[in-house]
């Protein structure tokens, strides 16, 4: 691919509308927009990568900080033109736009791909203001159950959870790292399902369990892609892996650790995404948390 190419192809994913409900651009706007995986720590995010970057139109990213420095460029233009919130100004959208076009570009000219996907664990408020940037964006929201989160983090962290992320529920729950960690799924997968529930158009939800179980989801409509999305039963790489059966909770887990009120919150969410409860109804009055 060309730069000249890549950067028609990252013009082109700046549609004029000004609402990000996505089900009103263009076709052909959607099938070039860019595609953002919203997630958290610990999500299995990196099985859901290596599917999407074996498709030969997407050139995939993680990390690269593009949504909170979107967040962070509009939030220094409202200050600077004295608006307390709201959608950045037209010259704020338009400078910022050219900042990311810019990025996305080099990115495309170095994978040779014409659709630019980045793997991002951003709060979903950093989401919304790229929405209002790039209207034409498809959003994955990748979630999985609480015990396999909780598993992972131990697993790659077995001396206790650490990281910037997860500091603040470590504080809140000292004694725990098993209360810890589930104040932190609940807290970010309650986050990423209101963002679901704010823009419908723009997202789709995935489910980490159902991409290892060989069923894609969905993807290939959802993101308007004309090859159909890899997806092989049982794939997985290292970062995915978990210990447990996909819809199970595991064998042990310490619900008994789990303060009253967050393992609600955490079964109320585990319901409304599909999982079993961590511990039945029956069950929660006879915790032996103190």
């Amino acid at each position: 691919m060309t730069a000249a190419t890549a950067a028609t192809q990252a013009r082109g994913i700046v549609p004029a509308p000004q609402r990000h409900d996505a089900r009103d651009a263009a076709g052909a706007t959607v099938r070039s927009g860019p595609v953002i995986v919203l997630t958290y720590a610990h999500s299995g995010f990196g099985l859901l990568r290596s599917l999407l970057a074996r498709h030969p139109d997407l050139a995939c990213t993680s990390g690269t900080g593009v949504l909170p420095l979107c967040e962070q460029a509009a939030a220094a233009w409202r200050t600077a033109d004295g608006q307390a919130a709201g959608p950045p100004p037209p010259l704020a959208a338009a400078s910022i736009r050219n900042l990311v076009g810019t990025i996305i570009t080099a990115v495309l000219c170095a994978e040779g791909k014409r659709r630019w996907c980045e793997i991002s664990t951003a709060e979903p408020a950093a989401a919304k203001t790229f929405l209002q940037l790039f209207p034409a964006t498809r959003v994955l929201c990748l979630h999985r159950s609480c015990p396999d989160v909780v598993y992972a983090a131990v697993h790659a962290s077995p001396w206790g959870p650490a990281g910037p992320a997860i500091a603040p529920f470590v504080s809140a729950h000292p004694a725990s790292a098993a209360a810890a960690l589930t104040a932190y799924w609940t807290a970010r997968a309650g986050r990423l399902l209101a963002f679901e529930r704010a823009h419908p158009g723009a997202c789709h939800r995935v489910r980490y369990e159902d991409l290892s179980g060989g069923s894609g989801s969905g993807l290939d409509a959802f993101l308007g892609l004309d090859d159909p999305v890899p997806v092989e039963p049982g794939r997985a790489d290292a970062s995915a892996a978990t210990p447990t059966d996909a819809h199970d909770p595991p064998a042990g887990f310490p619900v008994g650790q789990i303060p009253p009120g967050l393992l609600e919150q955490a079964n109320s969410l585990m319901v409304e995404l599909g999982y079993p409860l961590l511990a039945p109804a029956a069950d929660l009055q006879s915790s032996t948390w103190r």
